[in-house]
């Protein structure tokens, strides 16, 4: 088996995923279907392996093996990797199974003091380089030096305040050139490697050594992945979603991945990266904005999301970006979906010829068809705030707001985890939670995904939430309620209520119906 494949619009051989990742497996089959995919180069698993078999030292074939993929990206782009006409790149994870949002991603890894004034110069964009200087800076800083993002988040604070904005949209390229000076400053120039091909291995290594770190670790032990072998290592040129008003980021999935509703649905962030959105560092917004906006990127947002379930026979769950009105395809793999989710779109599959009884049964074999519920609240009160439903279902539960107060409250019954955005950090606390609750973040961020994949209601995004750990007590819709004291949470319409409301259960005998007559078929 070769130790690299090169993907894109150059290079459409088929990817093993066994070898190289689903990751690296999906986009290249995007490719081969035509979905404009930037082009990348991946290492084999089996790198990852004896990296980590070795104590944490590179095989000796990786610098050459890196170095040969720049060039097939070099020639494929026709840009040169630090040089005056810049080709920045992408550093992600990329396993055999779908692990989102638990491993490390370094991107506009490149960026050296020579490449931002190519950049620059090439774009005659000043704002948008220095923009991606400084998320270079706090990425690199907090994923391969290992610093407190704390450290970056004060620095831009004292740099908002300075320019008097609330937000980093409204700091001019000449504060954050600023801002990157200062946080190199704050580290060492020497931190951050003024060679690209240094700083391409060291995301290097930083992927490599994530596959280890407690989340992943703690993540597969949660879903009883025992022999999960490493990750592939996925490089691939940039396509920038901060470069202009006609551009941004998103994710999209080919039907609802909590209710299984056909038809796809999107969120879409303006002037982001896609980091931005499968973080939950920002609140994306629906479709809606987009088509008002670009109308035809929109559309082939829409025929993109029919093409890739048609020839993956499932629904898909996929990551983008739109540079200046341009679509690319970051991703696509078999979305994480809700148990009701998983028998409505096995049972509409199957009515649409895509799948088998067969295959509507294995779809099936981790679902509980026999419990499976429909709650529908019935309360008694208004509802205290609504924020974005980002996994379906009725829970009630004592509100908690760290993983010591739930482990304790959760001996006692259920708990809601109350947060202002969740990370795949949170892993651990929203296993032992009935539900979730969040001041910011995006519905298809991974944590969000996860969230859903475990079957805990989830709402995003409350803008009527503030939380005062320091005191235990926080505001839903403007009342004080203290840790403890009992929520509800409807994950159908994203509304919250205070106390235990009433529920109506229902069984959704039409679609049990059909998938119960597999079971003889």
């Amino acid at each position: 088996m070769p130790r690299m494949a090169m993907f894109g619009h150059t290079a459409r051989e088929p990817v093993p995923a066994g070898a190289f990742g689903n990751k690296a497996a999906g986009l290249a089959e995007m490719a081969a279907l035509g979905i404009p995919v930037p082009p990348g180069f991946v290492l084999n698993v089996e790198i990852c392996e004896e990296f980590h078999r070795d104590g944490g030292v590179l095989p000796p074939d990786v610098p050459g093996l890196l170095g040969r993929g720049i060039a097939f990206l070099e020639e494929a782009t026709d840009l040169s990797f630090g040089g005056a006409r810049p080709l920045l790149v992408s550093v992600r994870s990329g396993a055999p199974l779908s692990m989102p949002g638990i491993m490390e991603t370094v991107l506009d890894v490149g960026l050296t003091p020579d490449a931002v004034r190519g950049l620059i110069a090439l774009t005659g964009n000043p704002r948008f380089a220095w923009n991606s200087c400084w998320r270079f800076v706090q990425n690199f800083g907090t994923t391969v030096l290992g610093r407190d993002p704390a450290v970056y988040a004060g620095l831009q604070q004292r740099a908002l305040q300075a320019a008097g904005v609330p937000s980093l949209a409204g700091l001019d390229s000449f504060s954050l050139r600023d801002l990157v000076r200062a946080a190199v400053e704050e580290e060492g120039e020497a931190a951050f490697p003024a060679d690209a091909h240094a700083q391409l291995t060291a995301a290097t290594v930083a992927v490599l050594e994530s596959w280890m770190r407690p989340r992943a670790l703690s993540y597969r032990q949660m879903n009883l992945i025992r022999d999960g072998g490493g990750t592939a290592v996925c490089v691939q040129a940039m396509v920038f979603g901060n470069i202009g008003p006609r551009s941004g980021a998103g994710v999209g999935f080919s039907r609802n991945p909590w209710t299984g509703e056909p038809g796809a649905l999107v969120d879409f962030a303006f002037g982001a990266q896609g980091e931005d959105v499968v973080s939950g560092a920002v609140s994306a917004a629906s479709e809606e904005g987009l088509r008002r906006t670009m109308p035809e990127v929109c559309r082939r947002i829409a025929g993109t999301a029919r093409i890739l379930e048609a020839h993956f026979r499932d629904m898909q769950d996929f990551e983008f970006t739109v540079q200046e009105g341009a679509l690319y395809l970051l991703q696509t793999r078999s979305g994480k979906r809700a148990p009701l989710a998983a028998l409505r779109i096995a049972v509409d599959l199957w009515r649409e010829g895509v799948i088998t009884a067969a295959e509507g049964r294995e779809r099936l074999r981790e679902v509980d068809l026999d419990t499976l519920l429909v709650r529908v609240p019935v309360p008694d009160t208004p509802p205290l705030a609504a924020g974005t439903p980002a996994s379906g279902g009725v829970v009630s539960g004592a509100a908690v707001f760290s993983a010591e107060t739930a482990e304790r409250a959760a001996e006692r019954g259920p708990v809601i985890y109350v947060c202002d955005i969740l990370s795949p950090d949170d892993l651990p606390v929203v296993g032992l939670s009935a539900g979730v609750l969040t001041a910011r973040g995006s519905r298809t961020s991974h944590a969000a995904v996860v969230a859903r994949q475990m079957g805990r209601v989830c709402i995003v995004n409350c803008a009527g939430l503030s939380i005062d750990r320091k005191n235990h007590r926080c505001l839903i819709g403007g009342e004080s309620l203290s840790e403890g004291d009992v929520i509800s949470l409807d994950g159908g319409s994203g509304q919250v209520y205070a106390g235990e409301v009433a529920v109506v259960e229902e069984r959704p005998l039409d679609l049990l119906e059909v998938a119960e007559g597999w079971s003889g078929g």
